[in-house]
C-alpha cells in the first residue's frame, strides 16, 4: 500500500474514532485448598497415572504451604484471574481450615478477592433425601468468620456465596422452603447458584442474584458429544438459553470455560474429555480450551448483570483433570498410563505435559481487545499499522487477524470495529505489579 492511500485510511480512523468500549472481564477461578499429607493427595489423579508421570509443577504440595498460595497468586496474576471460589465442606473441615487460616491470613491474600463454594453434596446429603440442618448454621459459620473480611468477594456489598448443584436441592417444594429460610435469616447475600440444566427458566433464575455454571462438560453440554466443534456448538445454544432466562427477570448469568476433563482414575463412569479437537486431525493442545474462550463464553456471554464475571473449572481440581494449574512441562505427550491394558485412563486420548499453556491462554483470551493484532493488549498505531497492510483483501481466512467481523474481507466495517476500541487497554489496572507486561 503506497504512503497516499495508509495516510488517507489513518484520517479516516482517526475522523471516526468512537469512546472505546472496554469490557472488563472479572475472571475467577474454582480452587480447591484440600491438598496435603491426609487429605486429597495430588498423586491420586490422572497425571501421575500417565506414562511418562506429567506431575504438577509444584510437586506433591500441602494447600497449607506459604510458599504455595504465594505461587498460586503470582499464577493467578498471570492468568489473569482476579477471584478464587474456595471450595468449603463445612465448620472444622480441612478445607475451612485452610481457607480461612491460610489463605485468608496469608501476607499476600489482598492481591486476589475469595468467595465460598458451598459444596452441597457434603453438606445437605443425598439427592434423593436431603438433609437441610446444616444449611443455616453453615451460612451463620461463613457469615461469622469470612463475609467481613476486607478480601471477601462481594458484589453492591453483599457477599457472594455459589452454591454446588442448587438445581438438585433448591428445586422442590423442601428446597424453595429452605431457600426462602435461608434469605430471611441473610437477606444480604449474593448468591449464584449452580442451576443450568435442560429445564432451566426463568424462574427458577428468579431466586437468586446470579447463576452460574460449574460443570462445563455435564448432561444437556458436552454430554456424548466429546471435545468436537459440535460440543462447542451445544453448549453456546445452552448459554444462549441460559443468560436469555436469567436476563428476563434481571438476574446476571455467569458463564464458565474448562480446558477439559477425566476422572477415570478417581472414579467410573464419565468418558474423558481430551483438551484439543477430537473431530481435527490438526488440533493442538489448548485448542478447545482456546475456542471455548473464544467463540463462546467471551465474546456471547460474559454479562454485565453479573459483573463480567467468568469462572473457570477449575485451576487445581486434578482428580478431575479439569485443572489449569501449570504441569512440570518436561514429559511431552502420550496415550499411555500405568492401567492394566495401558490405555483404560487415557482410553487412547492424547495427554500433553502443558506447562504454563492454559494460564496463558486464558489470560490472551480475556485480555484481547478486538483489534491487537500484535497481542500486547492495547490497540495503537502498531496495530493499525498491521491493519493497512491487509486493507482490502478479500478472501483470506482471518486476514492476519485485520478481518474484525469475519467476512473474508478487510474494508470499512472492520476499520470502524478498530476505531471503537482505539487505544483501549486491558489487564493492567487491577494487578498489583505488572507479570506478563510485553512493554516492561
Amino acid at each position: 500500500m503506497n504512503s497516499f492511500k495508509t495516510s488517507l485510511l489513518l484520517v479516516i480512523l482517526l475522523c471516526g474514532i468512537a469512546p472505546a468500549q472496554k469490557q472488563d472481564i472479572r475472571v475467577g477461578t474454582y480452587y480447591y485448598p484440600w491438598y496435603g499429607p491426609t487429605a486429597h493427595p495430588v498423586s491420586k489423579s490422572l497425571r501421575y497415572h500417565l506414562v511418562p508421570k506429567q506431575p504438577a509443577q509444584l510437586g506433591k504440595y500441602d494447600s497449607r504451604a506459604v510458599s504455595v498460595i504465594s505461587d498460586h497468586i503470582d499464577m493467578s496474576h498471570r492468568a489473569n484471574i482476579r477471584f478464587w471460589v474456595v471450595s468449603w465442606w463445612g465448620p472444622g473441615r480441612y478445607t475451612d481450615s485452610v481457607f480461612k487460616n491460610y489463605i485468608l491470613k496469608h501476607s499476600r491474600a489482598g492481591e486476589l478477592k475469595y468467595a465460598a463454594f458451598y459444596e452441597s453434596k457434603g453438606r445437605l446429603g443425598d439427592f434423593d433425601n436431603p438433609n437441610y440442618a446444616n444449611l443455616l448454621p453453615d451460612f451463620d459459620y461463613l457469615a461469622a468468620n469470612y463475609f467481613d473480611n476486607p478480601n471477601y468477594l462481594k458484589i453492591n456489598g453483599k457477599p457472594v456465596v455459589l452454591i454446588y448443584i442448587s438445581r438438585v436441592y433448591f428445586n422442590q417444594t423442601q428446597g424453595y422452603q429452605q431457600l426462602a429460610a435461608l434469605r430471611a435469616a441473610h437477606p444480604n447475600l449474593y448468591l449464584v447458584a449452580d442451576d443450568v440444566n435442560g429445564s432451566f427458566n426463568a424462574a427458577r433464575a428468579s431466586k437468586y442474584e446470579a447463576v452460574c455454571v460449574y460443570g462445563v462438560y455435564g448432561k444437556g453440554r458436552f454430554n456424548a458429544l466429546g471435545s468436537t466443534q459440535a460440543a462447542l456448538n451445544q453448549l453456546k445454544s445452552t448459554y444462549d438459553r441460559a443468560k436469555r432466562n436469567c436476563n428476563s427477570v434481571g438476574v446476571g448469568f455467569v458463564p464458565a470455560a474448562g480446558p477439559g476433563y477425566n476422572d477415570k482414575v478417581t472414579r467410573e463412569g464419565n468418558n474423558g474429555m481430551p483438551r484439543y479437537l477430537e473431530d481435527d486431525p490438526d488440533s493442538a493442545e489448548g485448542d478447545l480450551f482456546k475456542k471455548m474462550l473464544r467463540d463462546v463464553v467471551v465474546p456471547n456471554h460474559v454479562d454485565p448483570l453479573a459483573e463480567n464475571m467468568l469462572v473457570i473449572t477449575s485451576f487445581n481440581e486434578w482428580h478431575e483433570d479439569s485443572q489449569i494449574e501449570p504441569t512440570e512441562g518436561t514429559s511431552g505427550t502420550t496415550v499411555l498410563d500405568d492401567s492394566s491394558l495401558g490405555t483404560d485412563y487415557t482410553q487412547g486420548d492424547r495427554y500433553t505435559d502443558y506447562g504454563y499453556l492454559y494460564i496463558d491462554i486464558l489470560r490472551q483470551e480475556t485480555c484481547r481487545v478486538l483489534g491487537d493484532l500484535d497481542h500486547n493488549y492495547r490497540v495503537d498505531m502498531e496495530d493499525f499499522s498491521l491493519f493497512a497492510l491487509r486493507w482490502m483483501d478479500i478472501d483470506c481466512d482471518d486476514c492476519d487477524g485485520s478481518d474484525l467481523n469475519g467476512d473474508g474481507t478487510v474494508n470499512t466495517a472492520d476499520l470502524e470495529m478498530l476505531s471503537r476500541n482505539w487505544l483501549t487497554e486491558k489487564c493492567y489496572t487491577h494487578l498489583p505489579y505488572s507479570v506478563t507486561d510485553p512493554r516492561r
